[in-house]
């Protein structure tokens, strides 16, 4: 297990780096006011520094509000040998400042928004909010 952030000169985190680059989705856990944890999957985009997250003005977005710290997972765990935790604080852009028409997200996700039937521009229509995470510490088991 590491912990810090992403430290380039450690293989398991250029193997994480890797991950965040490459998978599709991610969960994110957010605490509910009150205090219950709240977690969903959603699709994200990581760009060495951040993650950045597109979201409907729901639960998610209420408790950011209330209080920034997450808990980010990457989806699939390779049978529980590539477990890749993020904790972090989220920060909320203002509306249409950072949309799912950002070139680098639009043609990481260009196969499930046609799937969808959908262009980044329409995806920011109903994923109206963004959410930016800043990570504070890396948790990674990654054999």
């Amino acid at each position: 297990m590491e912990q810090l952030f992403l430290d380039l000169s450690k293989p398991s985190h250029v193997r994480a780096q890797e991950r965040l680059r490459d998978n599709i989705m991610m969960w994110i856990s957010t605490v509910r006011p009150d205090g219950r944890p709240h977690l969903v999957p959603v699709w994200f985009l990581w760009d060495g520094e951040r993650v950045l997250i597109f979201s409907k003005p729901d639960q998610k977005i209420r408790n950011l509000k209330q209080n920034p710290q997450v808990v980010l997972a990457l989806d699939d765990t390779k049978g529980g040998n590539q477990v890749v935790l993020i904790e972090g604080v989220a920060e909320l852009p203002e509306r249409g400042m950072v949309t799912p028409a950002l070139p680098a997200y639009a043609e990481k996700y260009a196969t499930q928004l046609a799937a969808s039937n959908w262009t980044g521009e329409s995806m920011g229509q109903e994923y109206s909010e963004a959410i930016v995470v800043k990570p504070t510490r890396l948790i990674a088991w990654l054999d």
